[in-house]
């Protein structure tokens, strides 16, 4: 009698009771299953591989498969024992390829609920027939979840996946309160001129965890959660089947939010603003980018001198193209803009620089915003009944799309606060600005003043404040 060597192949998609005593019982019922098989075939196990919690039909690759199909192509057993055709593959793609493998190795194809025999034309008729019944209960598995997940999003109810939100417990609804005020004070921090570097390294050296795993906080991972509008409550769903696509707000969520959506928007509208992207190779000087030359009107950049300290340089070429215009060190600058600074928001008169703080009617806004997304969702009924045309949609999405974005806009706008308000507030003006980061001092400034630096002529001179032209901008 030949010894039939047997590799048996176990798989389970999901297994939903992770982290209990439960986990793993349904490829454990596989393989007693197939154990058994073997034993009354007289099949000598050469050895048991499991895909456990991993699907066959989202296209990442399985490892436990592949190793089978080395097994397969080195000729070292002589039969593939499954549960059922569907755990081994769930696309006729990865069938036609096992049959062409065991075709050229002579590997017999062997399951609990009845063997195919890939040696004949109709046992491969029949394996891809098992094959495309499998694909169909995945495709129609995958419409009734998406259809579940939408309920669940419409519903307001939380996500089943993916990594604890931050600001929120594992519940996904309980609020963490120590991530929530950091969440808060971070929309203020970068309304008010602060950068997601700054709010970064204070999150980092406050020690606070991140949801997704990792060292250190970065400024892309502390965007990505104020972009969130989970933290204004909102509920999204993404539509695509192809990937995450983008993300829609459907609803409100059964969570509190951790910002109001007026100070939401406002963040959302700042950090989508590419132009906040630009010139960050001139940030690490206080006045970086935001001067100007007093020869050509350019801007003024940051670099250093030969003896490696910091200096202000024209950034357009002078005449001849060998040098620019002003060249000036920063620190006599940046301690007399400083001053300035100060002095003109320690006066008694320093409020009504404040931005206008009249706030629009946010229940109208809101109301009207809920609205205008609700004829969207009408006119896509319509036109999907054939009530509308192809052109005419179009005209009208572009439409209401233009009013609705202006709603937004002036929602965003409400939210955004004062740069201004921490100092002119402050008893302390000087030990205000003191406790601020660089780049919520740039932003001061930039609220505040025009800077124009002149050229203090050739030769060492000392420092003169009439070559710092300064244009104060109207509230």
């Amino acid at each position: 009698m030949t010894l039939m060597r047997a590799v048996v192949y176990l798989r389970q998609s999901l297994d939903r009771k992770r982290g209990t005593e439960e986990e793993g019982l349904a490829v454990a019922r596989q393989e007693a299953d197939c154990r058994g098989l073997c034993a009354e075939r007289g099949w000598t196990i050469s050895e048991v591989i499991a895909d456990n919690d991993t699907s066959a039909s989202n296209g990442k690759a399985r490892a436990g498969f592949q190793r089978v199909l080395t097994m397969v192509d080195a000729r070292a057993v002589d039969v593939v024992v499954a549960w059922h055709v569907d755990r081994l593959v769930r696309k006729l793609a990865d069938l036609e390829d096992v049959i062409e493998r065991c075709e050229r190795a002579g590997v017999r194809l062997a399951t609990v609920s009845g063997d195919i025999d890939l040696s004949t034309d109709a046992g491969r008729l029949v394996g891809r027939i098992l094959a495309s019944v499998a694909r169909g209960e995945v495709e129609r598995k995958g419409a009734r979840q998406r259809r579940a997940n939408l309920q669940r999003a419409e519903a307001g109810a939380p996500s089943l996946w993916g990594h604890r939100a931050f600001g929120y417990e594992p519940d996904r609804v309980s609020v963490r309160p120590a991530e929530a005020r950091a969440v808060a004070e971070a929309c203020d921090q970068l309304l008010s001129g602060g950068s997601l570097r700054s709010i970064a390294k204070q999150w980092h050296a406050a020690g606070l965890e991140l949801p997704a795993g990792g060292q250190r906080w970065r400024a892309t991972s502390v965007r990505s959660i104020l972009l969130n509008p989970r933290i204004a409550g909102f509920r999204t769903y993404s539509p695509s089947t192809s990937g995450p696509g983008k993300r829609e707000i459907v609803g409100a969520g059964q969570w509190p939010a951790l910002v109001g959506e007026q100070t939401w928007r406002a963040v959302e509208a700042l950090l989508r603003d590419r132009a906040r992207d630009n010139g960050r190779g001139v940030r690490s000087l206080l006045g970086g980018g935001l001067s100007r030359c007093g020869g050509c009107g350019g801007p003024i950049g940051a670099g250093r001198t030969r003896a490696g300290k910091p200096n202000y340089r024209c950034r357009t070429l002078a005449e001849g193209g060998t040098s620019g215009h002003v060249s000036r060190l920063a620190a006599p600058i940046d301690t007399y803009i400083t001053d300035v600074v100060i002095e003109r928001l320690s006066r008694p008169d320093a409020a009504e620089l404040l931005v206008d703080q009249d706030r629009p009617d946010m229940d109208k806004l809101r109301a009207e915003a809920t609205a205008l997304r609700a004829r969207l969702e009408m006119v896509a009924v319509e036109f999907a009944d054939g009530d509308l045309s192809a052109a005419q949609l179009r005209i009208i999405n572009e439409r209401i799309g233009a009013k609705l974005a202006a709603v937004e806009t002036e929602m965003a706008e409400a939210g955004r606060l004062s740069v201004l308000g921490p100092l002119v507030r402050a008893a302390d003006v000087r030990a205000a600005w003191d406790r601020l980061d660089l780049d919520r001092r740039r932003a001061i400034i930039d609220a505040l003043m025009e800077v124009t630096l002149h050229s203090p002529g050739y030769g060492r001179k000392p420092f003169d404040p009439g070559t710092i032209e300064i244009g104060w901008r109207q509230p």
